[in-house]
C-alpha cells in the first residue's frame, strides 16, 4: 500500500511516492517556466505542466506497484482558461502576474459590504490575483478565449481535470471565491456576469474527485482526491493538525500559518473555511526563495555560493536591512507598490552583508506575518515546524529561529507539500479516519533550531527599523 502526491508548484511539478508511515519510496520533479512577455506579466503554459507531469510518472514507474491512491496540490491564485476537455485557451495567469491592476477599482465598486466579509477569507478586498479580476481582464483583452471557455481553473483541477476527466475544486483553494459556508456565495455574478458558471462543483479536498483514466502514465482505476492548494497541503505535511500547531513554508514565497480554536480573525491575514475541525489563519509573503534567487543573480553568484557568503559575517549583516518586496507585498499588508531596497549600507558594506541582509530580509518579511498570524488566532506559537526548499540551509532556518525568537523544527521530509497531497490521498482512500491520527503516522521532525538569546535585542531592533522604512518607503512607487 502506497500513496502518491503530486505539487504543481510555481517552478517545478514534483511527485513523490510514500509508504503508510511516511517513508518516501520514490521521487522526482520537472522544472518548467515562467513567461514575462510585458512588464508585470508573468504567465505559465499548461502544456508544461502536463510535459512535466507526464515526465515525473514515468520516472517514478518502477515504484506504482501497490499504488492505492493519489492526491494532488498546486500554486494558488494561478488561473488557466480552458475548454470542456480542459485545453487551455489562454497561457495561465500566475499569482506572480501584476496585470489587473487597473481593473480593481471597478471590480470593489460593485461588491455590497456584507459581500466584502467573505472575500479572501475576510480581508474585504479583490486584489490583483482575484479570479474576478483575471476573468474581467480576460473578458477585455482576450474576448475570443472567454468565449469559447468552458473553465476557469486552479492548476491542481486542471491536473484532477486531465487525470479523471471529471472538472472539480475544493473551498480552501478556492478562499475568495466561497463564502463562510465554503460554498459559491450569489453575488460572484454580479462582479463579472457568468463566473460562477465557469467555476468546477466544490467537494471536499480528502474527498474522491474521479478514478484515473490511464492518462499521463498512471494506473486506471485509482481514486484522486480533490486536493487542495499547496500551502495547506505543506500544512498537512508539516504536522498541522489542532489548534497552537504552526509552520513556516518555505517556497518561492514564504506562508506562515496557524491553527487555532474557532473564530479569530486579523486584518491582513487570511481566515479559512473550518475543514476537519482545522481553523486556520494564514498569510503568504509575495517574495521568499525567490528573492535570494534575485540578490544571488544580483551579487553574480550561485545560490550555494551566496548561502556561503551570507554564512561569513554575522547577525545583523553590518547593520545592512533588506525589504524584499521585488513585486509588491502580499499579507498582512496587500500592497502590491511596495518595493525592494537595501538600507543601512556604508562604505565597509560588501557582498557578504548584502547577501546576509537577503536572508534576513525574509526572516523579517515571516516575523511580520507571525505576529499578524498569531493575533488573529488570538494566542502566540510556541514553535513552529518549517519546510520547503528554503528549510535546507541551516544558515537560514537559524536566522529564521533568531529573526523569529520561535524553535523551528525542521521535518524529514521537505517536499511537505507532496506529503500533504499523498495523506490527502490517503485520507479519500479511507486509510484514516482523522487527521492528527495521519499525521501522528506519517510526519517526521529532523532536527530543531533554537533562538539564540544572545541575538535577540538586535534582531528586535532591525525588526523595527524594516517595519517602519516600510512604512516610510510606501508611496514612493504609488502612480
Amino acid at each position: 500500500m502506497t500513496f502518491l502526491g503530486i505539487d504543481l508548484g510555481t517552478t517545478s511539478v514534483k511527485a513523490a511516492v510514500f509508504r503508510p508511515d511516511g517513508t518516501r519510496v520514490a521521487g522526482a520533479s520537472r522544472p518548467h517556466p515562467t513567461h514575462r512577455p510585458e512588464p508585470g506579466f508573468a504567465e505559465q503554459h499548461a502544456s508544461d505542466w502536463w510535459d512535466g507531469l507526464s515526465s515525473v510518472i514515468s520516472s517514478l514507474s518502477d515504484a506504482l506497484d501497490g499504488l492505492t491512491a493519489v492526491g494532488v496540490c498546486s500554486q494558488v491564485n494561478t488561473h488557466v482558461l480552458c475548454g470542456s476537455s480542459g485545453e487551455a485557451l489562454h497561457p495561465a495567469i500566475t499569482w506572480q502576474d501584476r496585470r489587473c491592476a487597473s481593473v480593481l477599482s471597478s471590480l470593489e465598486s460593485r461588491l455590497s459590504p456584507s459581500a466584502r466579509a467573505d472575500v479572501r477569507g475576510g480581508l474585504g478586498t479583490i486584489d490583483v490575483t482575484h479570479p474576478a479580476a483575471r476573468l474581467e481582464w480576460l473578458t477585455a483583452n482576450r474576448p475570443s478565449a472567454r468565449d469559447s471557455a468552458r473553465w476557469l481553473l486552479s492548476p491542481k483541477d486542471l491536473l484532477v481535470l486531465w487525470l479523471t476527466g471529471t472538472a472539480a475544486a475544493d473551498p480552501i483553494s478556492s478562499i475568495g471565491l466561497v463564502d463562510a459556508s465554503g460554498t459559491y456565495p450569489s453575488w460572484l455574478d454580479s462582479l463579472v456576469p457568468g463566473l460562477t458558471a465557469l467555476l468546477p462543483p466544490l467537494g471536499d479536498p480528502a474527498a474522491v474527485a474521479g478514478t484515473t483514466t490511464g492518462a499521463g502514465g498512471l494506473p486506471p482505476g485509482l481514486p484522486v482526491a480533490h486536493g487542495t492548494m499547496d500551502a495547506w497541503a505543506g500544512l498537512l505535511g508539516g504536522g498541522v493538525a489542532g489548534p497552537g500547531d504552526a509552520i513556516d513554508i518555505a517556497g518561492t514565497s514564504e506562508v506562515v500559518a496557524m491553527a487555532s480554536g474557532p473564530g479569530g480573525g486579523a486584518p491582513g491575514i487570511v481566515t479559512f473555511p473550518p475543514w476537519r475541525d482545522l481553523h486556520v489563519h494564514a498569510g503568504p509573503t509575495q517574495a521568499g526563495g525567490d528573492a535570494l534567487d534575485w540578490v544571488a543573480r544580483l551579487l553574480d553568484r550561485s545560490l550555494t555560493d551566496a548561502l556561503a557568503l551570507a554564512a561569513s559575517t554575522g547577525p545583523g549583516a553590518g547593520g545592512v536591512v533588506f525589504l524584499p518586496q521585488l513585486a509588491g507585498e502580499r499579507a498582512p499588508l496587500w500592497d502590491p507598490h511596495l518595493r525592494a531596497h537595501w538600507i543601512g549600507a556604508t562604505s565597509e558594506t560588501g557582498p557578504a552583508e548584502l547577501a546576509r541582509a537577503g536572508l534576513e530580509g525574509v526572516a523579517h518579511a515571516a516575523r511580520h506575518v507571525l505576529e499578524a498570524v498569531e493575533s488573529a488566532g488570538g494566542s502566540t506559537a510556541s514553535s513552529l515546524a518549517v519546510c520547503g526548499g528554503g528549510a535546507a540551509s541551516d544558515l537560514w532556518c537559524q536566522v529564521k529561529a533568531d529573526v523569529l525568537d520561535r524553535p523551528l523544527r525542521r521535518t524529514a521530509e521537505r517536499d511537505a507539500g507532496v506529503l500533504g497531497a499523498a495523506m490527502l490521498g490517503a485520507l479519500a482512500a479511507g486509510e484514516a479516519a482523522t487527521i492528527p491520527e495521519l499525521a501522528a503516522r506519517m510526519v517526521r521532525t529532523e532536527c530543531e533550531f533554537v533562538p539564540d538569546p544572545a541575538v535577540r535585542d538586535l534582531y528586535d531592533d532591525a525588526h523595527a527599523r524594516y517595519r517602519e522604512a516600510q512604512r516610510r518607503l510606501s508611496d514612493l512607487y504609488v502612480p
